[in-house]
C-alpha cells in the first residue's frame, strides 16, 4: 500500500497574510492522485465506494484505517487514465478536498486548516475562487472549504472508532490480493486486513445485536461485498500499465483474495 499524503507536496497553513491574492483555480486534472493505489475513506462513503472497489483495512502510526483499494500496480492508480481523468462514478472525498487539508501543528492538538501550495490550480492571477477578499476576510469560497474539511475530520473520526472496535473484536485477518495477466504475468498486492468470514460467523447473538445497533453490521457487509470488486481492479490497473496493450478481460485467471 503506498502512502496517502504522497498526493500533497507542500502543505502549510492557509493563513490570509501569505495567502490574502490568492485564487483556488478548479481543475478537472487527477494527476496528483495518479501515483496512489489506495485512498483513506470514511463511513458514509462505503455504500458509494462497495460497488466500485474493494473496500480494506490497513494498520499505519495512527491507527487503523479503511482504505479504497484503487489499482493493483505499485503507485498506479486504476482510476485515473492517461488524460487524468477520473473513470470512476464516485470520487472519494480525500481526493474532493484536495489541495486542503487539516493538519495538527507542532506542539498542539489543534487542527489548522492547510493547503498544498504545489497544487497548480493556486495562482495570484485572481483566476478561479478567492480564499480572502480585498479587506483579509474569508470568503463564501473558503468557509464552504472549512465546514467540508471539518465534516471530513468528524465522520474520519468516527470511521477510526469503527475500525478500533473490528480490531478490538478480533475480526480481521491479514491477506493478499494474488492475479496472473493475459501475457502470464503474476503479480500481487500485501499489507493490507480484512474481515474473516470465519470469525464473522463465530460471534455470539448478543454481538450481532450489538453490531446491528452501532451500524457495524452494516458497514462489514458493504465491506465484504467490496470484495466481489477484485477482478475489476486488476482489470482496471492491467489496462493502464503503459505498452501492453491489454484487452478488457486482462485477467486471464480469475484474482484471487488469501
Amino acid at each position: 500500500m503506498t502512502k496517502q499524503l504522497m498526493i500533497y507536496d507542500n502543505v502549510v497553513p492557509v493563513n490570509r497574510e501569505t495567502h490574502r491574492d490568492m485564487s483556488i483555480r478548479q481543475i478537472t486534472s487527477f494527476a496528483f492522485a495518479k501515483e496512489v493505489n489506495s485512498v483513506p475513506i470514511v463511513d458514509v462513503e462505503f455504500s458509494r465506494i462497495c460497488s466500485e472497489a474493494p473496500i480494506v483495512f490497513a494498520k499505519t502510526e495512527t491507527g487503523l484505517v479503511s482504505l479504497a483499494l484503487l489499482g493493483t500496480q505499485q503507485d498506479r492508480n486504476g482510476f485515473v487514465d492517461e488524460d487524468n481523468g477520473w473513470t470512476g462514478a464516485y470520487v472519494p472525498a480525500f481526493f474532493r478536498r484536495y489541495p486542503f487539508v487539516f493538519a495538527v501543528q507542532d506542539g498542539s492538538d489543534q487542527m489548522t486548516l492547510c493547503i498544498d501550495e504545489g497544487f497548480e490550480g493556486l495562482n495570484n492571477e485572481g483566476k478561479g475562487e478567492r480564499m480572502f477578499d480585498s479587506e483579509g476576510q474569508e470568503t463564501s469560497y473558503l468557509r464552504t472549504v472549512l465546514r467540508f474539511a471539518e465534516e471530513y475530520q468528524s465522520t474520519f473520526n468516527r470511521t477510526q472508532a469503527f475500525c478500533d472496535r473490528l480490531e478490538a473484536a478480533d475480526l480481521l485477518e491479514e491477506a493478499r490480493v494474488d492475479f496472473t495477466l493475459s501475457d502470464g504475468t503474476r503479480g500481487g498486492v500485501t499489507g493490507f486486513l480484512r474481515v474473516s468470514a470465519e470469525k464473522f460467523r463465530a460471534i455470539s447473538d448478543e454481538q450481532i445485536v450489538s453490531m446491528f445497533r452501532t451500524g457495524d453490521l452494516e458497514m462489514i457487509q458493504m465491506h465484504l461485498l467490496s470484495m466481489q470488486q477484485v477482478e475489476a481492479i486488476v482489470t482496471k490497473s492491467a489496462s493502464l500499465v503503459e505498452g501492453m496493450g491489454l484487452p478488457d478481460d486482462a485477467a486471464a485467471e480469475p484474482a484471487g483474495v488469501h
